[in-house]
């Protein structure tokens, strides 16, 4: 698959950038990406990876669109209320890129359907689920997989990229082997600033093409961002040799 001359016409400003070079724009068509969650960061996050040229997207979730959702959930409307969340990304985002092979699961992530991750370059957890997180986190594990933790509470961004390199195990379960989700703080209780949401999809797709096109290949790494005082702290994970992931 190429990018056809429309995609090259909407994609010129990015692709004029030194960074682009004939090299990169080839491994950006052939990237496989997927986003798990379409949320108040996954549809900034899908919204930005199609428009920087992802070819090839996959989206999972299996709720539909609620008025709470609104304020942070940008691919929606109140025209889309009791839609399928997946249908409604599909179809805005095609209006982007109508070139763009968007594959649409109409499921939560769960122990029992968790293989669908397998054929990606990376995966994207978006979710506000820690349990899901879980899972995820212990697939990619075990499966050598890129994995990108993406999560904002009230107006507070975390982001971290694990390679799951298996020389070196490191992984998100590594710096949180005891939190539960019974423990966490959610959405629906304390609240959620939806520019946070955005500012963290945006720094997810950013930190995506960094890691896949060598940009920039910081790993296992908990960027935290606290978007109202505009203060930026990272923690650098290292092996837990607790963690009952390290010679799975």
């Amino acid at each position: 698959m190429s990018y056809t001359d429309l995609e090259f016409e909407l994609f010129s400003r990015q692709f004029i950038l030194k960074d682009y070079t004939n090299e990169k724009i080839d491994k950006l068509e052939n990237l496989k990406i997927t986003i798990v969650g379409l949320g108040g960061i996954g549809c900034p996050l899908s919204l930005y990876l199609i428009a920087s040229g992802v070819k090839n997207l996959t989206i999972i979730d299996g709720d539909k669109i609620e008025k709470s959702n609104l304020n942070r959930q940008i691919l929606f409307s109140i025209n889309d209320l009791n839609k399928q969340k997946v249908d409604v990304a599909k179809n805005r985002l095609q209006k982007i890129n109508p070139n763009a092979n968007i594959q649409i699961i109409n499921e939560n992530i769960k122990k029992s359907n968790i293989s669908i991750l397998f054929n990606s370059s990376i995966i994207i957890d978006t979710t506000d689920d820690w349990n899901n997180t879980k899972i995820i986190n212990e697939y990619c594990s075990i499966h050598a997989l890129k994995f990108i933790f993406c999560s904002v509470i009230g107006n507070d961004v975390q982001l971290g990229l694990f390679d799951n390199n298996k020389k070196h195990h490191i992984c998100l379960n590594c710096l949180f082997p005891n939190k539960n989700d019974i423990d966490l703080p959610r959405c629906e209780k304390v609240g959620v600033n939806g520019i946070a949401a955005g500012i963290a999809g945006l720094l997810a797709a950013q930190k995506t093409l960094n890691y896949l096109l060598n940009f920039n290949k910081e790993v296992n790494i908990i960027t935290l961002f606290d978007v109202k005082k505009n203060n930026v702290n990272k923690i650098r994970v290292k092996k837990n040799n607790k963690c009952y992931l390290n010679n799975i």
